[in-house]
């Protein structure tokens, strides 16, 4: 008895497998597939409502940001407002009298924003003015005089150039109205749009940042970034100009999210701008670890199944796979080392070494079985021999006191036809399987002995043209029977006088699943309507039909004779029998 080590020789020899269906390794990644399944939905919608959060915060934070900004510029157009407010109070300023330019004048002493302020009639002539160039000035067809003349409040106007100072300005009107209701001018204030940039940059913006001041024309008022400025203005002006959203701009292949406020009115805005990988840098972070986290779970899962199944599992199975080949071989002294296995396989390993020891059991019984039929089956056939070889002896005896000729020869050629029985007991006694033998062996010993007993070997010689074919005694017996007949009949006849002469002695196939048994001779033959009736004749044909085959007699007198006997190949049921037990054979299991 042996172990075999997990590396034992055995290793190299793998059975196939037709169907290897689902392994048991591919089971299992599927099950944890399916039961990591929820983690993944799971993670999947944390992601989801992450993007959904971190956007409106988004969103909120560039909103504020972008009314910080404004508050400066807020703060200055209020407090144009006011001086507006103020200014219309006054009667004489309203009524365009007295000392009207100089209160106006007055109003302007320590107000640096603002470059002028003026009375205008109700046709949109300046009629009085703090700086005297502008006094005549006419602005009653632009459009946004006919705003003023609609409005309820201050109107802010948009970007303009200045025809008194020619310089950038924006303008804000307060509209007049009379007792009676109607329309009767207004007073304009006019803010320097450089104003603007110095507030901008008053106030300070994080690295990376953009804040936009445009009007509703588009025109950049002020800017700390004047590339991005233009598609800010646009992507606004495009969307309406909202109040307190969120937009999205693109400028050079970078997308760019602003917060959008509109100053006093909707004339002017302030813009807030971020990239958008920098404002959701962190998202995508955690977007992505929520999205690859259960991937890395089921892959690290995969990979540990993997080695796990390998080294706890279809090592094992695969080694006993192993073990059952050699069993199969018939080394059933092996036994399987599974020190290192888990309990089952330790278990499994012991029902099978159990099952090899009784498979050891149960041949040593049928090989003692075996030889005892072998040895008796061998003194079956010495004594059958022995009995025959009596028998022989008896007829010989026999036939040396008969006067007779045809008594004497009578007794010969039953003396011939046991011998032949004797042959193939002592034949079948000196081989290994006591139930075939080799038809070569048998017709070439028959052949010489009866050429020996019965002819001349120095005048008539015997071919023996014969295949190595194994069959059962029972074909033997006919077959050897069938050819002492032939054989014994041409001896006697063919030969007269010590003829000279070939006996040939074939066996060859004959179409499909046919073999024939030709025994011919070149001697003096006969004509066909002399033979048929003997005894000879009559054990030809009998022997040919206990094999299912057909014989027959051609001869010619002076031509020879040819004695052919066709039956079936009796190795064809046998190979057929084996072809189909190998189609009906089961596949062998694979773990």
């Amino acid at each position: 008895m042996e172990n075999a080590a997990p590396n034992s020789p055995y290793d190299a020899e793998q059975p196939s497998i037709s169907d290897p269906g689902w392994t048991l390794r591919r089971r299992l990644l599927v099950i944890i597939t399916i039961a990591l399944l929820p983690v993944v939905g799971v993670s999947i919608f944390q992601g989801v409502e992450r993007v959904k959060r971190d956007t409106e915060d988004v969103r909120a934070q560039l909103i504020q940001s972008a009314r910080a900004t404004a508050a400066n510029q807020q703060e200055v157009l209020n407090a144009g407002e006011q001086i507006l407010r103020a200014m219309g109070s006054l009667q004489d300023v309203r009524d365009m009298s007295g000392n009207c330019d100089g209160i106006l004048a007055d109003a302007m002493i320590g107000v640096s924003y603002f470059t002028n302020l003026s009375r205008i009639d109700a046709n949109g002539t300046f009629v009085c003015s703090a700086v005297p160039l502008a006094k005549g000035i006419n602005i009653g067809k632009l459009p946004v005089f006919d705003r003023i003349k609609a409005a309820k409040g201050v109107v802010v106007g948009t970007r303009t150039i200045s025809q008194a100072s020619g310089r950038p300005v924006v303008g804000t009107q307060l509209p007049l109205l009379k007792a009676d209701g109607s329309f009767d001018g207004s007073l304009a204030i006019v803010l320097d749009a450089q104003w603007f940039g110095y507030l901008l940059r008053a106030h300070p913006l994080p690295k990376g940042a953009v804040a936009v001041v445009y009007d509703r024309n588009g025109a950049i008022l002020a800017t700390n970034d004047a590339t991005v400025a233009p598609a800010i203005a646009a992507a606004a002006m495009k969307a309406g100009f909202p109040d307190g959203a969120s937009l999205d701009a693109y400028q050079a292949g970078r997308a760019w999210r602003f917060g959008n406020t509109a100053l006093m009115g909707d004339t002017l805005f302030v813009a807030f701008a971020e990239q958008e990988d920098r404002l959701f840098g962190q998202t995508y972070v955690h977007v992505g670890i929520d999205f690859l986290l259960p991937i890395a779970m089921i892959l690290f899962a995969w990979i540990a199944i993997w080695f796990a199944t390998d080294r706890q599992v279809t090592q094992w199975i695969f080694y006993l796979r192993r073990i059952a080949i050699a069993y199969r071989s018939g080394h059933y002294t092996i036994r399987p080392d599974l020190a290192d296995a888990p309990t089952e396989f330790k278990q499994l390993g012991e029902a099978m070494s159990e099952m090899a020891g009784g498979i050891q059991d149960r041949d040593r019984r049928l090989r003692e079985a075996v030889n005892l039929k072998t040895t008796l089956i061998r003194e079956i056939h010495h004594r059958v021999k022995n009995n025959l070889q009596i028998v022989m002896s008896l007829l010989s005896i026999q036939a040396n006191q008969v006067k007779d000729p045809h008594a004497r020869d009578a007794l010969m050629q039953a003396q011939t036809r046991i011998n032949a029985l004797a042959l193939v007991h002592r034949i079948l006694n000196e081989l290994e399987d006591q139930s075939t033998l080799d038809l070569k062996q048998l017709l070439d010993e028959l052949s010489r002995q009866i050429a020996e007993g019965m002819g001349d070997t120095e005048h008539v010689r015997v071919e023996v043209d014969v295949p190595h074919m194994v069959v059962n005694s029972g074909i033997a017996v006919a077959l050897a029977l069938f050819t002492v007949e032939a054989l014994t009949n041409i001896f006697k006849h063919a030969y007269p006088l010590q003829r000279r002469g070939v006996i040939t002695v074939g066996l060859a196939p004959d179409g499909p699943g046919k073999l024939k048994l030709s025994i011919a001779d070149d001697g003096i033959g006969f004509a066909m309507d002399e033979t048929g009736k003997s005894v000879g004749s009559r054990l030809i044909r009998t022997f040919g039909a206990q094999l299912g085959g057909v014989s027959s007699v051609h001869s010619e007198a002076g031509r020879g004779t040819v004695v052919e006997l066709v039956f079936p190949d009796p190795g064809l049921k046998e190979r057929a029998a084996r072809a189909g037990v190998v189609e009906k054979a089961p596949a062998p299991a694979g773990g």
